[in-house]
Order: structure tokens, then C-alpha cells, then sequence
């Protein structure tokens, strides 16, 4: 929610206001114009001509917000700070981080330089205001530099490349100020424990790790592996992101396809992959069993193990027969899917649009790909119904190791679902949870879930030019305002507004230009 400041309240007969803000209006409109073509014959880019009656809204009045300063090529990160100045959840964010530090005001400006910077910057980029300005980001480019001293700000550079800087630098700048109440992983799982007794006057350690570590822009993907075979989980990697990746459609000339959409992206990046002449370890044991079971003298000792073997590609069970003497299952079926397993709070949609040619020369996926104003993930979150299509229960089996592991990841409230558990290598692995008692039913979003998944399109940002070069410029969304000259009233048409912002310069646009949009970078907020 921005704010309204009047700089230069004019009181006039309304005939002068008119004639003031034509003659500004022409002005302004020359100024763009004058350097929209200066800036286009320079660097032979295509920059959208923004018309002068699209400054005004409905009831005469002309707003802005704040634009930014170009100090040498740095328009890659003014449209990251204009983008999140339109994110209310990340303002939010870095105003609690700032209040539940318990550190004195001196001792901020010291250890969190960034954080007090970026917070500042932002407050003043959500300002709506009734005059042009252009505000500095050397504060914020100055407390970066000390993180990200291989990252020259002043250099082109990739916008998500950014993003990702600025995220990262954020977290270390915090964590060095973080000091938890309890030291060890024990004591952090306890927090919900009815043995446990909180002490008085501090808040439970998950919640606070999780409210002031895990940002709005955390979510999390899962990579399920699953044998249709023998109806199991194989694997399940979890890893983090702040930034999804997303991959256009590209036909068969390498081209975005016509008609491509982000629903489409989507649905291209959770696609189901059929893998064949898979070897599952589980259907080894099965036939094994079976090869024992159906033998002159079973043995019933062996067979029992098989069964009840949990600790598949890592157990001896193999050591049981002579090499001639092993069984040989066939191949399996299997299949591999992702899936935005955790919704953030802020979804940063990435369009992969820099590829190598044959010749191995880099190019850029020229084309628009077409995104609403609000999205629904629940198709591509959670429990995916695509996800094991075979009617009966999937057989799984629990890692002793990974016990403690997901104990860990429910007390941080990650909305794990039966068939979304974390896995593997240096992620939670959890393989083979015997879920004989789910429905299928269980598997599908309900009616909330897919309600909390809605999300608002609050920032586009476009590139002009090709790949290692150009310009950036960013769409942005102001929400309603009060009106300082009417109480009670919001600022009049200035409701879902949205600016085109490119360095300083600024002017308002219709939702049909934001949708237009050649867009490099989504941002979308949880409704």
C-alpha cells in the first residue's frame, strides 16, 4: 500500500489547472519522445511509445511514483527494486525484520546496512505522488557491493542474476545478526512438544527461524521418481528456490510457439517423463521373493528379509545368493515428475530466454508468451493427481535415517502431503511410506488449497535488445491510496493502477500494455 505526498499543492480556478497540466503534459510528452528516439537510435532498441493522455486518470489528476537513477548501466537492478517496492508482503518483510532484531538504531546502520538501505528505498518507491522524481539507489548498490564484490553493479548484467544477489546478500547480512534462543536441532524440535514447556516471553524457535530466515520469495520444487511396475516412490528430491526457472515451448524451428502461454510453461516444466528399462531395486526384491517362495525347500528366513527389506540399493540382500544364483527382474516402467511442492509467498517467474545457437553463438528467444493477471497454482502445486496414476496404494517404505529429518520439516509447517515427502542427498529423504490407507481422493486439491494458490500479478519486466546487452524496463502495480483531500476516500481511479517505469522515467499505462508485455521476469503475490 503506497502513500500520497503533494509537494505542490496549487490552488488556481480550475480553467488554470487545466491549461497547467495541458502545457505540463505536452511537455512531458516532447521530453519522452525526444528521448525514447535519442535512446532508440543509439542502441537500435524497440522501446514502446507511452502516449501523453495515458498520464492522466479519471479524475484529471497526475500521479507518479518515484523513478531511478541510471549510475552506468544499472537499469538491471532499478527494475528489481521497482518490482519489489510493488510486492506489500516483501515491504512487510523487511519492516518486521528490522523491528524484531532487538538491536539498538546505531547498531543496524553498522550490521545491517542493506536491510536499513533497501528498506528505505522501497518505503519511498511506494510513495504516489503528484510531481516527477528520481530517486538515488547508491545506497543500495553501495551496502551491496560489500556481499557481491564479483558482481559489478555498474556493468550489464542479467536481471534474475540480480535478484538472486540482492536475496542472498540479504540472508547473510541477517543470519550474522540472528542469535536463536536454543542452540541445537533437538531443542528446535521440541517447540510443539507437549513435554516441552516454552519459556515465558519467547517465541517458539521454528517460528521464529521460519518468520525471519525463510523469505516470501522461498518455495520449494519436488522431483518424484516413481516405478509403475511395482506402484512406489523411488525418490523425492526437494530442493529450495527464489526464482523459477521456466522454459518456453519451442517448435520445431526453435521458436516460442505461437499462442504460448506461462499456463503452458507450467505445464511443460511438470510434465510427466516416462523413463523405460528402468532398474528398481524394489521389483528385485519382489521377484527374488517370489524365485525363493516358489523353490522345492523355501527359504522361509530369507523371503521374510526380502519382504521386509527397507534399505533398498544400500542392503546385502543380494549377498544371499550366489553370483550365478541371483534372480534377474525385468525392466521397469518408470516415470519422473516436478512439482512446486511449497508455494511462496511471492512467486519470481524466470522465461529462459537466452539459448546457444548451433553455432554457438548465444541468442534470445524473441516472442511474446502470454500471462494473466492472476494465476492458479494449485494444478502444478502439491499433490499433482498426474503424479502415480496406478489405482492401487503406493508401496513405500521409511529411511530410519531420514526419521528425525522429516520430524524436522513438519514442525517448520512445510504442508507436506501424503505423497510429497522431502528426499535425497543433501534434502530430506524420506522413500517407500507405506500409504495403504489413502484414497485417491486424498491425492487431489480441495476446494481451500486451491484458493490459498491464487495469485495477483504485481510486476513485469521486459528486456529490449539481445542476449549480453540492451535495456530493462519494468510494469508495476500501485494499489489504492488514501485521498489526503477527501478522508475516507481513495485516491480517485487510482485503484489496481500501473506504471511503466524505465530508470527516471515514468508514465502511467492500461493493463492491455502490461499484458502485452515481452516479459523476462514475473512477479506474482498470494493473494
Amino acid at each position: 500500500m503506497g502513500k500520497f505526498i503533494c509537494d505542490n499543492p496549487i490552488v488556481s480556478p480550475s480553467e488554470v489547472n487545466r491549461h497547467h497540466y495541458s502545457l505540463a503534459a505536452v511537455a512531458v510528452g516532447l521530453g519522452l519522445g525526444v528521448a525514447g528516439l535519442c535512446k532508440a537510435f543509439y542502441s537500435g532498441l524497440s522501446i514502446p511509445w507511452v502516449s501523453p493522455r495515458n498520464l492522466f486518470l479519471g479524475s484529471g489528476r497526475v500521479y507518479y511514483v518515484g523513478g531511478l537513477q541510471n549510475l552506468g548501466n544499472n537499469c538491471f537492478l532499478n527494475v528489481i527494486l521497482q518490482a519489489l517496492a510493488s510486492c506489500d508482503s516483501f515491504v512487510s518483510f523487511l519492516d518486521n525484520l528490522l523491528a524484531t532484531d532487538g538491536l539498538l538504531p546505531e547498531e543496524k546502520a553498522e550490521r545491517m546496512p542493506l536491510l536499513l538501505a533497501l528498506s528505505s528505498l522501497l518505503q519511498d518507491l511506494s510513495v504516489v505522488r503528484d510531481e516527477r522524481i528520481v530517486l538515488n539507489p547508491h545506497g543500495v548498490m553501495h551496502a551491496l557491493s560489500f556481499y557481491v564484490s564479483h558482481f559489478n553493479l555498474t556493468r550489464q548484467q542479467d536481471a534474475s542474476e540480480a535478484f538472486l544477489h540482492l536475496l542472498i546478500s540479504l540472508r547473510d547480512e541477517f543470519s550474522h545478526c540472528y542469535v536463536p534462543h536454543r542452540s541445537s536441532l533437538a531443542d528446535i524440535t521440541l517447540s510443539h512438544s507437549k513435554v516441552y514447556k516454552q519459556r515465558e516471553g519467547n517465541q517458539p524457535e521454528c517460528k521464529r527461524w521460519k518468520q525471519n530466515l525463510f523469505g516470501p520469495f522461498d518455495g520449494t520444487i519436488g522431483s518424484i521418481l516413481s516405478c509403475r511396475n511395482c506402484s512406489s516412490v523411488l525418490s523425492l528430491d526437494f530442493q529450495n528456490f527464489q526464482c523459477l526457472p521456466l522454459s518456453p515451448v519451442l517448435n520445431t524451428n526453435g521458436d516460442i510457439t505461437s499462442g504460448c502461454s506461462l499456463v503452458d510453461c507450467l505445464k511443460y516444466f511438470t510434465v510427466v517423463e516416462h523413463l523405460d528399462n528402468y532398474h528398481c531395486d524394489r521389483c528385485w526384491h519382489i521377484t527374488a521373493a517370489k524365485y525363493l517362495s516358489l523353490k522345492s525347500e523355501a527359504d522361509e528366513e530369507k523371503v521374510s528379509k526380502l519382504n521386509t527389506c527397507v534399505d533398498y540399493g544400500t542392503c546385502s540382500c543380494r549377498g544371499m545368493f550366489s553370483p550365478e544364483g541371483i534372480p534377474c527382474s525385468s525392466s521397469s516402467r518408470a516415470t519422473k515428475q516436478l512439482i512446486i511442492s511449497q508455494c511462496p509467498k511471492i512467486l519470481c517467474i524466470h522465461f529462459l530466454r537466452a539459448s546457444v545457437s548451433l553455432d554457438g553463438e548465444p541468442i534470445k528467444h524473441q516472442g511474446h508468451i502470454s500471462f494473466p493477471l492472476l494465476l492458479n497454482l494449485s494444478p502444478f502445486a502439491g499433490g499433482a493427481s498426474s503424479i502415480g496414476q496406478e489405482s492401487g496404494p503406493l508401496a513405500m517404505n521409511v529411511q530410519r535415517d531420514g526419521q528425525q529429518a522429516l520430524h524436522l520439516y513438519r514442525q517448520l509447517n512445510m504442508q507436506m502431503s501424503l505423497n510429497v515427502i522431502p528426499t535425497g542427498g543433501n534434502s530430506i529423504h524420506v522413500a517407500n511410506v507405506d500409504v495403504a490407507s489413502s484414497s485417491s481422493s486424498s491425492l487431489q486439491p480441495s476446494p481451500s488449497s486451491s484458493r490459498s494458490k491464487l495469485c495477483g500479478l504485481s510486476a513485469v519486466v521486459e528486456h529490449y535488445g539481445k542476449c549480453g546487452g540492451g535495456h530493462y524496463a519494468v510494469y508495476r502495480r500501485v494499489a489504492s491510496n488514501p485521498d489526503p483531500e477527501v478522508p475516507g476516500q481513495t485516491l480517485a481511479g487510482l485503484g489496481k493502477r500501473w506504471f511503466y517505469i524505465s530508470d527516471g522515467h515514468v508514465s502511467e499505462v492500461s493493463e492491455d500494455d502490461v499484458l502485452g508485455a515481452e516479459a523476462t521476469l514475473l512477479f506474482y503475490e498470494r493473494l
